[in-house]
């Protein structure tokens, strides 16, 4: 049977709710922006969605979503500011429809990102080990997922805040894995035992920030390869909604 969910379209930078059948609420309005949103939690890009579907005239429109290997529909929510339920009769069925792509490509800003939380800072547990993650790799498809720069990060110093805007948001953070080998821990750490010295590439601005995260603090993640499609239906199975965002209309950095 063909799943169908709904979005909400909203003012600033969080602009659209996507809940699951069993979702009960969540509370988050009009006025919520990403570096308030509950983690973890997967977010589209609709910015940067909407620059890729050129074919498709979407101007300022929250398009219906459609995922196709799994048979399943995103409409947008036509309710009010509140996103605490999203009745059948609120759905905008006539927007315009795209096929949701979120393959990870090298060459493209990705769409899909996982927003998490810092639950563990560095410590003395060995040279390798950054930090430890609110959101597991079972979440993030069977490719796994990738740190980035991040949607504007607020731990890229002025030197590399630009190159972090807009399209650089899906850029690597170089050197740096995340997972864990024994157990579903979502573990951020040097591919290599020596650390940054043996990991950090002559753009070193790029990862180096990650040496300073602490407890609360927020990053992204890309689900790798194929799996960002299968990563969403993950958070949609498991929490009932996933976020839509977006800075369109709104100043760099706010």
């Amino acid at each position: 049977m063909k799943r169908e969910y709904s979005l909400l379209q909203s003012t600033l930078i969080l602009v659209a709710i996507f809940f699951g059948p069993a979702s009960n609420g969540t509370g988050v309005g009009a006025l919520t922006l990403l570096s308030d949103l509950a983690t973890p939690s997967f977010v589209i890009d609709l910015r940067t969605l909407r620059k890729r579907c050129v074919e498709v005239d979407l101007s300022d429109k929250i398009p219906s979503l459609q995922l196709p290997r799994h048979d399943v529909s995103l409409y947008p929510f036509k309710g009010g500011d509140d996103a605490t339920t999203a009745a059948a009769s609120a759905l905008d069925r006539d927007a315009p429809t795209i096929s949701l792509d979120l393959q990870d490509r090298a060459d493209q800003a990705a769409v899909g990102y996982l927003h998490t939380s810092v639950i563990r800072p560095r410590d003395a547990e060995s040279s390798a080990f950054l930090a430890e993650l609110d959101v597991t790799p079972s979440l993030c498809g069977s490719d796994g997922a990738r740190l980035v720069l991040g949607l504007n990060n607020h731990h890229v110093g002025s030197y590399y805040w630009a190159r972090s805007a807009g399209a650089g948001s899906s850029m690597d953070a170089i050197g740096i894995t995340f997972g864990d080998a024994d157990s579903d821990r979502g573990i951020l750490q040097w591919e290599d035992d020596d650390g940054p010295v043996a990991c950090n590439s002559n753009d070193g601005k790029r990862s180096e920030w990650a040496n300073f995260l602490r407890a609360g603090d927020t990053v992204q993640l890309v689900p790798m390869g194929s799996s960002g499609e299968d990563s969403l239906m993950e958070f949609l199975d498991r929490y009932g909604c996933v976020y839509g965002i977006s800075s369109e209309g709104r100043p760099m950095g706010s």
